[in-house]
């Protein structure tokens, strides 16, 4: 059976519509699940949100960069418990919103997050064998050629490996819903479904998310430089709250849009697409 098109358009509508129809149970898990994370952590690491001028032995940019990641590779040593109960939330979060995507009835908030803890560790095996796969077919090939082939070739392979990532990337893509949505719990499953939803439709898929967070980034960039000039004039407690606030805001909002997005276009492919739905609500 031939691969649907992506028609990127009517993808756009429905992610607005099911945003809408859905806004208040979306608002109630997205504000539990990523912006009081996301909050707290600015509160509770305000290096994150106010991070102090990297100290290079030199003013070399190589040493400033190195040091600069030295002191984020320490932030987050130093709080990776913190991250690892934010990250968790995230993903539960993420599979509840998926879930309230779902065409079959009107979950509740209740019913959504169920779903969501049942079917958390199916995503994160999924995702464990997502990224050992990309890791395989990436890292493989490019640590022989950087070990035995000239620079050249190196650089060449190198750039042949991001545009493999982001194919990967894109082919990936669809776990989450297919899990959430689909309810296929199987991790092995549930990539192959992703797969082959995406058949046909990678690049249409990357220039999708490519655009549409494009024109977000240079919106949230726009909005989040002006107010933190404002809290940077402000300084003190007042800077560290309100970066905190503006950043737990701009990324709620981003990942709410990339959530329904996702949903959006797995409904679309999913609709005449082959493959076993399961109720999503056991």
């Amino acid at each position: 059976m031939a691969s649907r098109k992506l028609d990127m358009g009517q993808a756009w509508s429905e992610a607005s519509a099911l945003l809408g129809a859905n806004r208040d149970t979306i608002g109630a898990i997205a504000g539990l699940f990523f912006f009081l994370p996301s909050f707290a952590a600015a509160l509770l690491v305000p290096e994150l949100v106010n991070p102090e001028p990297a100290r290079a032995p030199s003013n070399d940019p190589q040493a400033v960069l190195d040091a600069a990641l030295g002191q984020m590779r320490a932030i987050y040593a130093d709080n990776w418990p913190l991250f690892l109960a934010i990250s968790l939330a995230g993903l539960v979060g993420s599979l509840a919103i998926l879930a309230l995507l779902s065409d079959r009835g009107r979950p509740t908030v209740r019913e959504a997050l169920v779903t969501a803890a049942r079917r958390l560790p199916s995503y994160l095996a999924a995702q464990i064998i997502s990224a050992l796969l990309a890791g395989l077919a990436v890292g493989l090939p490019l640590g022989l050629v950087a070990a035995f082939a000239p620079a050249w070739a190196t650089v060449v392979v190198l750039l042949a490996a991001v545009v493999l990532v982001i194919y990967l990337v894109i082919k990936f893509a669809l776990i989450a819903p297919v899990i959430a949505i689909e309810g296929i719990t199987n991790p092995v499953a549930a990539i192959a479904r992703s797969w082959r939803l995406t058949k046909g439709n990678s690049l249409r898929i990357f220039v999708f998310l490519a655009l549409l967070f494009l024109v977000i980034g240079i919106v949230s960039a726009l909005v989040q430089g002006i107010l933190t000039l404002i809290f940077a004039a402000i300084g003190g407690e007042v800077a560290t709250i309100g970066n905190g606030l503006v950043n737990a805001i701009i990324n709620t909002l981003i990942t709410v849009i990339f959530l329904v997005v996702i949903g959006a276009v797995h409904r679309q492919l999913a609709s005449e697409a082959p493959g076993r739905v399961a109720e999503v609500f056991e």
